[in-house]
């Protein structure tokens, strides 16, 4: 317990938090990782310097930074009122990028901004997770209802994911409701209207996406994965790091053999160049992201601030988990980045700005605060 004396009379305790400093700690590390990597990788292409690519990445970190300290600064209840605006321009975003974004990859899913190229699902998840807390605050008890729950709860998730669909962008609809179903149950959404509402959303999520031809690659690469295809070349990579790998900057399957090296594939030139005992270290923290997330959302009395809390860890953590589980071959390919590591700008400064509000939130939430809890 430490003290910051008001006035020359009257001390005021401060509270030390330690779950969220350590999970403050936790970002800065994989933060940093997320920058030697993209020296490691991007630094051996032959038009970028390593100094470059450090260049480039901290200018991403640096606007990361500005969104962290921003989110973590805002007053929450300032981003309560703005949770149906921002949802609604990630939103429509999303919806305008279906309809006139950059065609790549067999998809709209790009806006360009003057020389700056990004997704919006990154802006409108985080839109949709500020509303998704308020309207569990605002239901209270009435949760556990069908019109009061599941209806505010999975109403925008499925807006959303029609944009979503539309561009299309099978693998991230899929991650938006569940991010949304997740946080439904924690509410105290019973499951069974999950059930019943998901079945039919799930019917046509699949009728849909069977559509799309490269969804039957994806899923053809994924029971029958080709020693030359992404994820056989990233398992390559993990498996020639051994024990303690080749070294950082030493691995040669990021030099064209694996595609999205320094995005979507990056864990696998983690393996290759740190090892399991690399690959071990980064699943750890994104556990311990996990865990200690959730202990501040179980301790947090104000309903809004505790779903915020919850809400953002879900995001980070199902997003690495997805990531990993598809570097590994244990789900078919999805272009996803891991968050903090990989190179993306978007995902990087919206999953900056993701801690801020967890910091926020646990910070000003009274029960936190006083240690009553």
């Amino acid at each position: 317990m430490t003290t910051l004396a008001t006035s020359p009379s009257v001390a005021r305790p401060v509270r030390r938090l330690p779950a969220l400093d350590l999970l403050l700690s936790v970002m800065v590390v994989l933060a940093a990782l997320g920058l030697v990597m993209a020296v490691s990788v991007q630094g051996v292409h032959p038009r970028v310097t390593p100094v470059q690519a450090l260049q480039a990445h901290a200018g991403k970190l640096g606007v990361g930074l500005l969104a962290f300290l921003l989110a973590a600064r805002m007053p929450v209840e300032l981003l309560r009122r703005a949770a149906l605006p921002l949802f609604a321009a990630g939103a429509g975003l999303v919806f305008l990028a279906a309809g006139m974004g950059h065609f790549a990859k067999g998809a709209q899913r790009w806006l360009h901004l003057g020389p700056i190229t990004f997704q919006p699902v990154e802006v409108a998840r985080f839109g949709l997770l500020v509303l998704l807390a308020a309207r569990i605050d605002r239901a209270g008890v009435r949760i556990a209802s069908f019109r009061d729950g599941i209806l505010p709860v999975l109403g925008p998730a499925v807006l959303l994911a029609v944009g979503l669909l539309l561009q299309p962008d099978v693998g991230n609809a899929l991650f938006t409701l569940t991010l949304a179903v997740l946080c439904g149950i924690a509410a105290g959404v019973p499951l069974r209207f999950f059930l019943l509402a998901g079945l039919p959303v799930l019917g046509a999520f699949v009728l849909y996406a069977s559509l799309f031809g490269h969804v039957h690659e994806r899923l053809a690469a994924f029971v029958e994965a080709r020693p030359d295809s992404q994820v056989g070349q990233g398992l390559t990579a993990l498996a020639a790091g051994g024990l303690f790998g080749q070294g950082l900057g030493q691995g040669w399957m990021k030099m064209g053999y694996v595609p999205e090296a320094e995005n979507d594939f990056v864990f696998a030139i983690v393996g290759e160049e740190l090892g399991l005992a690399g690959t071990l270290g980064v699943v750890g923290l994104f556990v311990l992201v996990g865990v200690l997330g959730c202990a501040l959302a179980n301790r947090a009395t104000d309903r809004y601030r505790r779903f915020l809390i919850f809400g953002f860890t879900m995001a980070v953590c199902l997003q690495a988990a997805i990531n990993l589980f598809v570097v590994t071959g244990l789900a078919p390919a999805k272009g996803i980045d891991l968050p903090l590591v990989s190179s993306g700008g978007t995902n990087l400064v919206l999953t900056l700005a993701a801690f801020g509000v967890i910091g926020n939130a646990a910070r000003t939430d009274p029960g936190i605060r006083s240690g009553r809890v």
